[in-house]
């Protein structure tokens, strides 16, 4: 029976002087409570403080081991470079789009990947066969791809709390390769909202140069899924607590300390990204802007600490205090001051009472991933505590502003919009307000922490079991089938694309030639007596007579305009009468796109024009391709040509000639009674859309794409097929 790993940077546990350890509340263990899973479950984290700070540190391992928790120990050192350091101090504020704040140290990345490193290493103790590991958050971007080729056949699952930047700020880390690559380790990649998942998908594009889908892409033999996962608050907590007999108690406690006040609360941590300056600046707008209400409101602050010690927080708190007095001071009276600054943390009853009394819940980060505290008001507004219905004032800037759209939304940066919103929300009839909450609290409660938990979980236990996925991408029992047929006497013919399905694509076409392995590949398994191969490429014949001449494979090149028998002698053509007048006024087409598209070229061969545009900025090239695929059938209606959108090109070619054609000459040529062709692209479809007569017809598709092929795998995997072949027809 697999169990479940959950890997967060701090471990749920609190230990104390003696070695025990105190479950906490709060963050991911409320989550996995509320959400009842019916599996095993070991947590992997940090246990808080330095290993210097632990007497018996295998004292402590062996005492949470019976809580079901795996510690991984960090030096001071280690804490320094990988927690202060790279975590808090260059990736915080560069995923909270605040890169003036983000400080780049070669010293602070090592300490990050080691520190990464000792967290796989814990997980590959603790975890058996089939295990399911969930790994959250961005101080652990590298451990997904550290537990590949493990061999333990894991589910790794990795969510993302924060924000994911745009392209263009992500682009300013010097690691962002390894980042993103560390992160395509994991089977499913989840975010809070679809804008988090575009900025990773523009990520990889314009990084790695690797196009996916909405809901993820091919990557290194198998899937990687992507989805959106907004999370939801702690509702059977906040339930919990409302129901307990002394909660009306502490509601009347809070109601008396109000004395009349109407209040305005504001709950988060001190942290740079909350935008506690701006937020003060509105509150001293809307004093200034509306003196008949200074008497009557009270704003709230409470403020949980953040990182008390690192200079950068403590001079924030510094500053917010320091505004607090000066409003007061400028604003109050005997008796009153506007402005409650509350620097400390309430236990959730409390938080539920103030949630439940205030009348505006001001919630206007600079940037958040998500937000609860914004649902948390949402849930506790119920008309038997409430002594009238609230209000929510949302930064458009936090991710819950996606899900909470009968909020008042604001720009943190617009103070006069701020306090305009604040004026708008005390000004709100009662049957507005709650009309406005019962939009949104019903579904709330609904998709809270636990149904968070339950979703991500459930598509990570449909990710294919290691078995099943390694007979799928590599398509191993096909190869143990055809080289038993091709042993028992029957003759198989093997058709192969060349780019995207024998090599990789590279930014310049002329340097995708084979490597090392390849030749020797070809020419084994076109020795086999029963068995004739052919590479059926769209290269011109100068490129593959030159890099794969002399192999013993045929070679097709230009889609089928001309071949080279067993890869020697004299090319031929398929068709001597081929019409390529129509090239004149097509070519000069093209040359206008080049000259308007940076990046990209085109390539003249006898039977097709090619424009290529792997060099382009990927998105704009992508863009020009649609509009030129436009363009070209509308000019080709009546020319005897077909044009088709490849990898990275598009191209233009007789209507004479296909690869389909030429293998379907190959196979009634060479007697086949067995015949497989493999290619990733449009021009491939020709020959794997085949239906030859008295011939078993087998057809792979290599990468992504619609297709009308049995079988699908990637370069990867088809190699490993190949080889696979040659192994099997050798024993």
């Amino acid at each position: 029976m697999s169990k479940l790993i959950m890997v967060s940077n701090r471990l749920p546990v609190k230990i104390h002087a003696d070695g025990t350890a105190e479950r906490t509340t709060g963050g991911l263990a409320s989550a996995l409570e509320g959400a009842a899973l019916e599996i095993e479950q070991v947590w992997v984290g940090w246990p808080g403080g330095a290993e210097e700070d632990f007497e018996d540190t295998e004292k402590v391992r062996a005492e949470l081991k019976k809580s079901g928790v795996a510690p991984v120990f960090l030096t001071q050192d280690e804490l320094d470079g990988f927690y202060e350091g790279y975590s808090n101090g260059t990736l915080w504020p560069l995923l909270h789009y605040m890169v003036e704040r983000a400080r780049f140290s070669r010293d602070w990345w090592e300490a990050y990947r080691q520190v990464n490193e000792k967290f796989a290493e814990v997980i590959m103790e603790v975890a058996d066969e089939g295990d399911q590991v969930w790994i959250h958050d961005y101080h652990l971007f590298l451990v997904p791809s550290l537990l590949r080729g493990q061999k333990k056949g894991l589910k790794v699952g990795f969510f993302l709390h924060t924000p994911f930047c745009t392209s263009e700020i992500f682009r300013v880390l010097p690691n962002r390769v390894e980042l993103l690559k560390g992160v395509l380790g994991a089977d499913v990649i989840g975010f809070h909202t679809y804008n988090y998942l575009r900025h990773f998908r523009s990520a990889l594009l314009r990084v790695l140069g690797w196009e996916s889908e909405t809901e993820g892409m091919w990557h290194k033999g198998r899937e990687v899924r992507m989805g959106v996962y907004p999370i939801g608050h702690n509702h059977a907590g906040f339930e919990s607590v409302m129901s307990q007999p002394d909660f009306p108690a502490i509601l009347e406690k809070h109601r008396q300390e109000l004395a009349g006040k109407r209040m305005i609360l504001n709950v988060e941590r001190l942290d740079y990204t909350k935008g506690l300056p701006e937020k003060l600046a509105a509150m001293r707008r809307f004093l200034t802007l509306h003196p008949d209400k200074r008497d009557e409101v009270l704003f709230v602050l409470i403020a949980v600490p953040s990182r008390q010690g690192v200079k950068e927080y403590d001079l924030l708190t510094e500053e917010v205090q320091r505004e607090v007095g000066a409003i007061n001071g400028e604003f109050g009276r005997v008796g009153h001051s506007p402005i409650q600054f509350l620097h400390r943390g309430f236990p959730i009853a409390d938080l539920a009472a103030f949630y439940a009394l205030c009348e505006v819940c001001l919630v206007t980060p600079l940037r958040d991933g998500m937000n609860l505290v914004a649902k948390e008001f949402l849930d506790c507004q119920r008309p038997e505590f409430s002594d009238r219905p609230g209000v929510l004032i949302l930064s458009e800037f936090a991710g819950a502003a996606q899900e909470l759209s009968h909020s008042i939304q604001v720009n943190p940066y617009d103070i006069d919009d701020v306090a305009e919103a604040l004026n708008r929300a005390l000004e709100m009839p009662d049957n507005e307000r709650r009309s406005r909450i019962d939009m949104m609290q019903g579904r709330l409660r609904k998709q809270d922490s636990g149904n968070w938990a339950r979703r991500f979980l459930k598509d990570l236990e449909k990710v294919p079991d290691r078995e099943e996925r390694v007979a799928i991408m590599e398509m191993k029992p096909l190869a143990v089938q055809l080289a038993e047929e091709v042993q028992a006497g029957r003759k198989l013919g093997l058709f192969l694309d060349y780019d995207g399905t024998l090599r990789d694509f590279v930014d310049v076409p002329d340097h995708a030639v084979p490597d090392p392995d390849l030749p020797g590949l070809i020419r084994d398994l076109a020795a086999v007596g029963n068995i004739s191969l052919a590479v059926v490429s769209g290269r011109p014949s100068t490129f593959l007579e030159k890099h794969l001449g002399g192999l013993g494979a045929t070679l097709v090149g230009e889609h089928g305009y001309r071949w080279l028998d067993g890869g020697s002698g004299d090319w031929q053509l398929f068709n001597p009468h081929v019409n390529t007048e129509w090239k004149h006024s097509i070519r000069e087409h093209l040359e206008q796109v080049c000259l308007l598209t940076p990046g990209t070229h085109m390539e003249e061969k006898q039977s097709a024009l090619v424009w290529h545009y792997r060099k382009a900025d990927p998105e704009f090239g992508a863009w020009r391709a649609r509009g030129l695929l436009d363009e070209l059938t509308g000019m080709a209606a009546n020319l005897p040509v077909t044009v088709h959108h490849g990898q990275k090109i598009v191209e233009i070619s007789s209507l004479q000639v296909s690869k389909g054609v030429a293998v379907e000459h190959f196979i009634k040529e060479w007697n086949c009674s067995l015949a497989l062709v493999a290619g990733d692209d449009q021009t491939d479809e020709t020959m794997i859309a085949l239906e030859p007569e008295g011939v078993e017809f087998f057809a792979v598709k290599v990468g992504k794409g619609s297709t009308r092929a049995t079988y699908r795998t990637d370069i990867t995997g088809m190699r490993v097929f190949l080889e696979a072949l040659r192994d099997e027809l050798r024993r």
